[in-house]
């Protein structure tokens, strides 16, 4: 099983991402909000968590291998509690990943089948079944990532902004900026936090 990828990103639409590590060039499908934060990175280098799972009929033969990719882990292990749930499946459930996934656990979390209905593909019958099988077991995916439920201090929320705007995705940025606040404390500038998330390099997750 490839577990994670990391080479230079040659190519990227809505739903998939072209990855060459070394002489190969792997194919990848993505969600919508993690093309969105690869986007600034075409032509760089990144990394991928990723899954493995076979697409097609089986009773026909025509079973294709395919890859999906995160750009954190923790994204990769909230998607497969997500498409647990049946009827979502990992198509519908990429197509589905339109924000943040601690926005959308956040919102799970909170029993708020009106704004999982808004999303791509998922409508109120999947929103409320959804509440109804993982309401109150995603609490670490909304609390690691903090940022859904507005109780982010604001020098957080505009120091992952500006290194978004800077070139970061933002899952990257976001978990810089969380060490960087923890190591600095609740009274550090927007600048302060942004000069010492950039000193602490990628984060472990990132590989």
């Amino acid at each position: 099983m490839i577990a994670r990828i990391s080479g230079q990103l040659e190519s990227l639409t809505a739903d998939r991402a072209v990855i060459a590590a070394g002489h190969v060039a792997y194919e990848v499908l993505v969600a919508p909000v993690t093309s969105d934060d690869l986007r600034p990175h075409l032509g760089r280098q990144v990394t991928l968590h990723t899954l493995e799972y076979f697409d097609g009929n089986p009773a026909y033969g025509q079973m294709v291998p395919r890859l999906v990719g995160f750009l954190t882990e923790t994204e990769k292990r909230f998607f497969v509690r997500y498409v647990s749930v049946q009827g979502i499946g990992v198509g519908k459930g990429l197509k589905s990943l339109a924000m943040p996934v601690d926005r959308i656990a956040a919102a799970i979390e909170a029993r708020d089948p009106a704004m999982l209905a808004s999303l791509p593909g998922i409508g109120r019958r999947t929103a409320d079944k959804i509440v109804a099988e993982l309401a109150g077991k995603l609490d670490e995916f909304a609390v690691t990532a903090g940022r859904a439920a507005g109780q982010e201090p604001e020098a957080k929320r505009e120091a992952v902004s500006v290194l978004v705007q800077l070139g970061l995705a933002r899952p990257e940025a976001a978990e810089r900026v969380d060490a960087a606040y923890e190591r600095l404390g609740a009274d550090a500038a927007v600048e302060a936090i942004v000069r010492e998330a950039f000193h602490l390099g990628p984060t472990p997750a990132e590989g």
